[in-house]
């Protein structure tokens, strides 16, 4: 565990909560008559919410896997990063100020859930960020398609096996 940085903490922990907390929060509550009843989930909103959550729960499992060692270093996986949990917080950014679903003419508010899947990406995505930077990433980069395509290019140095034998 000493090979974690403050970074991994946060996707992983962003993607540890919006695992948990994600299903085990109402995404959206109504209030009728003074009675209040709350429900859904992420799934429920599966364009913006269920992808978000996807998102943010396998940052949170590559991260981890990345401070352990278990993943090839030859990947940008501080861009990589950074695309998953941006977009995921975009994604609930969205969901958020879309509120809750209607239900037989009836408008859903938000519940804490969906509030705290907002914040759960946001953390992901903070620390994906704090990551790209530590591996030398500046804002600039991402702006610079050259610059994208070169971190997936790879290492050149071993060449292209040859075509079989006809």
């Amino acid at each position: 565990m000493s090979n974690f940085k403050t970074s991994d903490w946060l996707m992983v922990g962003g993607g540890a909560a919006m695992l948990i907390l994600g299903f085990a929060l109402p995404w959206s509550t109504i209030s009728i008559g003074g009675f209040s009843e709350s429900g859904d989930g992420p799934f429920n909103y599966f364009i913006t919410g269920g992808i978000a959550w996807l998102l943010v729960v396998a940052v949170g499992v590559l991260a981890g896997l990345k401070a352990m060692g278990k993943l090839p270093e030859t990947q940008p996986w501080g861009i990589i990063f950074l695309g998953m949990a941006g977009l995921a917080t975009l994604l609930m950014l969205i969901q958020v100020i879309l509120g809750g679903r209607s239900e037989l003419g009836i408008d859903l508010d938000r519940g804490i859930g969906m509030f705290g899947a907002l914040v759960w990406s946001a953390i992901a995505a903070a620390g994906a960020f704090m990551n790209f930077q530590a591996g030398g990433g500046e804002l600039s980069d991402l702006t610079d398609m050259n610059k994208l395509k070169d971190a997936f290019d790879g290492d050149d140095s071993t060449p292209p096996p040859p075509p079989p034998a006809q």
